[in-house]
């Protein structure tokens, strides 16, 4: 974005807010020429800002979130539906209502502007930063996992009514996201030559073992249906570390980036979380500075993944079929996150100086692929993807 495109978005977003200072948790806007406007965060597909008043009295700022017609992080010429912006807003208010808090509190959504309003969590940080610089976030990673069976739960298809579950479809229908995550996911990174793919070139060795194993790719096309066609609950849809905020000591979760949230198999979001923290395993296994005290929290990292799906077993009720099915699921599509951000065109901060951690990501997530059906644990899963005695 030109500095001349800042000035006029902030101006925008300024002018949108103070008309909706009526809302709850605007009432700061009284002023819009009082309001100062920055850029926060460095998303692929939203552009997202703090919007406060330096002079007000109490809770003095909130964050608007804006979804531009295209994948940002692609840029124009690769066009996304701005309806994700209301998807994203009515998810929050789903998560909010059904767990109070474990989502940035819902403020109001301008329909005509594209852009809504939420809390400002000015004293959170990303848990996936946390975790990079080894705080202990057990406490954020375990209440996760209760926050979002819950929502799993009280979403599940099968209790519903027939109109509630015709509202839940229609509401989370979502289609173009899940187009995206079928293609950006699930398709494209098994693609042998597909433009959008990106890996470092220690890395570009190893993708025979993606394109030439046919259980590899038949896997993930197996993975891809399953996406597509089980309608368990209500998904988050990208449920990541980096879209998870906590407090600076590793509390308080709060889930973030909804904006593909749809109807689907309860295991996506499990799998894809489970990936990104053995990304946080593989980060530190590699670091070599003070490595015995990386190698420890490595460990423990582990531990909390397990425990993670662990309790989100005890609590689920929404599970077709048997436990060890689900564990082939969550092993699935953990696979197919670690191969897609390894190899895809959307990688992880983690291994930003990590030289083989990307290397060993990638054949944690061949081995999970290629093993999907002999894996009907969290240990077991463990044990073949990081290749533990």
């Amino acid at each position: 974005m030109s500095a001349e495109d800042n000035t006029t978005m902030f101006e925008n977003v300024k002018r949108i807010c103070h008309d909706n200072r009526g809302c709850k948790g605007l009432e700061f806007a009284t002023n819009v020429s009082d309001l100062v406007v920055e850029e926060v965060g460095d998303g692929n597909l939203n552009d997202v800002f703090r919007i406060l008043s330096p002079t007000f009295k109490g809770r003095n700022s909130a964050v608007a979130k804006r979804g531009p017609p295209y994948i940002k992080c692609l840029g124009p010429e690769y066009p996304l539906t701005i309806n994700r912006n209301k998807v994203e807003y009515d998810a929050l208010l789903k998560f909010d209502s059904i767990i109070p808090g474990c989502v940035p509190k819902p403020l109001c959504r301008a329909t005509d502007e594209n852009i809504y309003f939420m809390e400002d969590l000015k004293d959170y940080e990303l848990m996936r930063h946390l975790l990079i610089k080894g705080v202990n976030c057990e406490e954020a990673i375990l209440k996760l996992a209760q926050n979002i069976v819950h929502v799993h739960k009280e979403t599940q298809v099968s209790k519903l009514s027939q109109k509630e579950k015709q509202e839940l479809a229609e509401n989370f229908k979502n289609e173009e996201m899940v187009a995206l995550t079928n293609k950006f996911v699930f398709t494209a990174p098994f693609v042998n030559g597909e433009p959008t793919n990106q890996c470092a070139d220690n890395v570009r060795p190893l993708l025979p073992q993606i394109y030439d194993d046919p259980n590899v790719l038949q896997t993930a096309e197996k993975m891809r249906k399953l996406f597509l066609e089980k309608k368990e609950c209500l998904l988050h849809g990208d449920l990541h570390t980096g879209a998870v905020m906590c407090t600076s000591d590793g509390k308080d979760p709060k889930m973030m980036d909804i904006e593909f949230a749809f109807v689907g198999p309860c295991a996506f979001d499990v799998g894809m979380f489970l990936a990104n923290l053995i990304f946080t395993y593989y980060q530190h296994m590699s670091t070599q500075q003070d490595n015995d005290t990386h190698r420890q929290y490595a460990y423990g990292i582990v531990n909390l993944g397990k425990r993670f799906v662990k309790i989100y077993m005890e609590h689920m009720t929404c599970i077709s079929g048997s436990i060890e099915h689900f564990m082939s699921e969550v092993t699935g599509f953990c696979g197919c996150e670690l191969i897609r951000r390894t190899v895809g065109v959307a990688h992880v901060e983690d291994f930003k100086d990590s030289e083989f951690g990307e290397q060993e990501a990638l054949g944690a997530g061949i081995r999970l692929l290629q093993a999907v059906d002999r894996i009907e644990t969290v240990d077991k899963l463990m044990v073949i993807a990081l290749m533990l005695a």
